[in-house]
């Protein structure tokens, strides 16, 4: 029983000890974030301490982009330079999900090699049935390698439906800005920074491209190769003829703007056509059966229970 006392009173004797310590050596931090709470309170604190946070990075996200770097820069050895404008077209038509093509292959071989391990590992040596669970590896290793490609492809129509949505107005707006006597470019500008969204920062780009030297005609063909929308390279062509020809584009955004409003009109009849016909696969494997179970169902239980007599 001594001992027992004896042990909680020199454990609190160490603990003092060691309080007493530190707050002796970080007296003057104490009473500087005392003083901070008391005049602008504990907000101020919270902001220091997130400033800290963002100028000084976690040592865990400077080791992986490290190496990330490292692993790209492998990639870039092995990777021709026809794959690798292959998946930068890709990754330009879907707005740039990721950084470069390096990136987005890494970000493959790392999804592949994730969804595989852990079966590898510890799934393998425990099947009885070996051939089974190496075709659930190259299963997994093959979704892996695919499912990327599946999200570009996803990312680019999202695009496309967001750009298409967008144009009307987009070019109302600026077409009133021109027969205001402003000029294309100014307009341009104006219309994109007020706006959120893929055509603004498309037109955003191509204007940094001008200011950097390029012509009015050039940037727009690089405008015109990024979007692969229909709609949007037809309207694009035509401002570049008429840029060209000395057209008045007042009159050109007018009769382009009503133009893009008649397709979306007829796109919007196509799709309420399409519509019965992709409702009968539905109606003939889930909904008609549900039907049938629930008016033949009781004359069925009848038929059995009864027979034809009953």
């Amino acid at each position: 029983m001594v001992n027992i006392l004896f042990l909680f009173v020199l454990t609190g004797f160490i603990t003092s000890l060691l309080a007493a310590i530190l707050f002796t050596v970080y007296k003057k931090q104490i009473i500087h974030q005392k003083r901070v709470i008391l005049y602008f309170g504990e907000g101020a604190t919270a902001v220091k301490k997130t400033q800290i946070n963002k100028e000084q990075p976690s040592r865990i996200k400077q080791l992986s982009e490290i190496y990330w770097n490292k692993g790209t820069q492998g990639l870039n050895k092995r990777i021709s330079k026809v794959e690798q404008k292959r998946m930068d077209t890709m990754l330009k038509e879907a707005g740039y999900p990721f950084k470069s093509a390096l990136d987005f292959r890494l970000f493959q071989l790392l999804l592949s090699a994730g969804l595989t391990l852990p079966i590898f590992i510890f799934l393998l040596p425990l099947a009885e049935n070996k051939l089974l669970t190496w075709l659930m590896i190259v299963t997994m290793a093959l979704l892996g390698l695919r499912f990327p490609l599946f999200y570009l492809g996803k990312k680019k129509t999202a695009r496309i439906k967001a750009i298409n949505k967008a144009m009307p107005d987009f070019f109302d707006t600026v077409n009133l800005l021109l027969g205001a006597g402003m000029g294309l470019d100014l307009a341009l500008a104006e219309v994109s920074q007020k706006n959120k969204g893929p055509l603004a920062d498309e037109f955003l780009q191509t204007l940094e491209d001008m200011k950097l030297g390029k012509s009015r005609r050039e940037a727009f063909y690089e405008l015109r190769k990024r979007v692969p929308s229909d709609s949007f390279q037809s309207v694009i062509t035509s401002m570049i003829q008429a840029d060209q020809l000395g057209i008045g584009m007042v009159k050109v955004l007018g009769s382009l703007t009503v133009r893009i409003r008649e397709q979306r009109r007829e796109a919007a009849r196509e799709l309420a056509m399409k519509a019965p016909v992709k409702m009968l696969f539905p109606m003939v494997f889930f909904i008609f059966p549900s039907i049938f179970i629930v008016i033949l169902g009781p004359l069925v239980v009848h038929l059995i229970t009864k027979g034809l007599g009953g």
